[in-house]
């Protein structure tokens, strides 16, 4: 067992015997379970291929402690909120939602689920409640995320303080979105959030995750796990925005299994975090399942944003489609590895992965490696992925035309990202990312 591993067992401030009051036995021994496979695992290293660019050397474990509670309990209304969180949820767009929740590092502090919404059957509620969401939660809880797979994926399960679960009744076509915003604002917090969504039979929804913290946290370390699992002909949209403190460690899990026929859309946008790892995995476990994959990231000063995706056909006549778009400013880096996996029985694959990185300035760079494994013979798969410079003539041509470097730059970046972005599903969210992205390219 390493120094930090002997730190941290014996440091109360960040270990899963201060989150196990008042919760069900089944999940204090999941916890249990994966504190000891934490304990047992190594930090990975730049000697693995998977974390060969991610560089641990500053990250220590003893320097964060779980989350703590605000200073005050649940709100009734939006406006009863502290005023950071305020401007981030826009009080005057909640008629948008058909449920929001909000939490304050672990709490939960405010939610709403409407009232057509709650009479349809729509459920979402906390990881701790009783019944019926305990049986939700037990029978699926890290079936998709095994706590095995490596150190951070282990303390997550361990350490998990902030959870919901969200299942949408069959046939229930839900044409509100449902907004689950998270808000960090305490130096030196942990959060370790996990997202359950089931899509019953033939149902549709929305989910959007919203993460953020003040732009001056001075430290923070950020965990997030989503378990989605789609039953036939369920159609679902997950669109992520993450707008974290530079100083943030952030490390995300995200996982779909589909079902016969039906749909899932990850819609991802990400501009913060001073290191941010993100796993993003479908599986295509039934005939006629589809996927599209599509992402937006904007990099600037020193930050480093991994990606890591898995498009799994597992049975016949499925398809993927991803799309992961980079843009890297200063002395950003970034990392693509991506993997199309064809099983043996699934033949009729379509797979499609592109993964494009524009480069703003000469001390960036970017690293992609789109790989296939093919088992089947009767499959359509490709891949491809440019990592590029802006274009001198594009810049030349519209600077003739009076536009300033700057502006001319912001266009062309506009150009980039805008076919990512006009696939995302929530209009005020994208409104939302446009702003973002419009600031950090202007800011420079």
């Amino acid at each position: 067992m390493s120094t930090v591993d002997q730190k941290l067992t014996i440091n109360d401030r960040l270990s899963p015997q201060v989150l196990k009051d008042g919760e069900p036995a089944w999940l204090t021994e999941l916890r249990q379970q994966a504190w000891e496979t934490f304990l047992r695992l190594p930090l990975p290293s730049t000697k693995e291929e998977d974390w060969r660019r991610f560089d641990l050397r500053g990250f220590r474990w003893e320097d964060y402690h779980l989350a703590t509670p605000p200073p005050y309990t649940v709100v009734s209304s939006v406006q009863q909120l502290p005023d950071p969180i305020q401007s981030q949820l826009r009080p005057a767009d909640a008629d948008q939602w058909a449920g929001l929740m909000v939490f304050h590092g672990p709490r939960r502090v405010f939610s709403y689920l409407s009232e057509a919404a709650r009479a349809k059957g729509v459920l979402m509620d906390e990881l701790t409640t009783d019944q019926p969401t305990d049986i939700v939660w037990q029978s699926h809880l890290h079936a998709l995320i095994r706590p095995d797979t490596s150190k951070f994926v282990a303390a997550h399960a361990a350490l998990m303080n902030a959870g919901v679960v969200v299942v949408i009744p069959p046939k229930l076509v839900l044409e509100k979105p449902l907004h689950l915003f998270f808000w960090l604002d305490e130096p030196g917090a942990a959060l370790f959030d996990h997202i359950l969504v089931i899509a019953r039979r033939d149902s549709q929804v929305t989910v959007v995750l919203h993460y953020a913290s003040p732009e001056n946290l001075p430290s923070g370390l950020h965990s997030s796990g989503l378990e989605l699992y789609a039953e036939p002909g369920a159609a679902v949209n997950i669109l992520c925005l993450e707008e974290w403190s530079k100083s943030l460690y952030d490390f995300q899990f995200l996982r779909g299994r589909l079902d016969q026929d039906a749909y899932l859309k990850w819609s991802l946008a990400n501009f913060g975090a001073r290191m941010k790892r993100l796993d993003v995995h479908s599986q295509l476990a039934g005939r006629g399942a589809s996927t599209d994959m599509l992402s937006l990231t904007i990099a600037d000063q020193n930050q480093h944003i991994e990606h890591h995706t898995l498009q799994e056909h597992v049975k016949e006549n499925c398809k993927s489609d991803l799309l992961f778009k980079v843009v890297l400013l200063d002395r950003s880096s970034s990392v693509y590895r991506g993997m199309i996996r064809v099983h043996p029985k699934a033949q009729g694959t379509d797979a499609y992965q592109a993964n494009r990185n524009l480069l703003l300035s000469s001390n960036a760079r970017a690293d992609s490696m789109p790989l296939l494994e093919i088992q089947a013979n009767e499959v359509r798969c490709t891949h491809g992925a440019t990592i590029s410079r802006l274009d001198e003539l594009q810049l030349f041509y519209l600077m003739s035309r009076g536009l300033p470097k700057r502006l001319a730059e912001k266009i062309v970046v506009d150009g980039f990202l805008q076919p990512v972005l006009d696939r995302f599903p929530v209009p005020i969210v994208s409104d939302k990312i446009r702003r973002l992205w419009e600031n950090k390219i202007s800011g420079r």
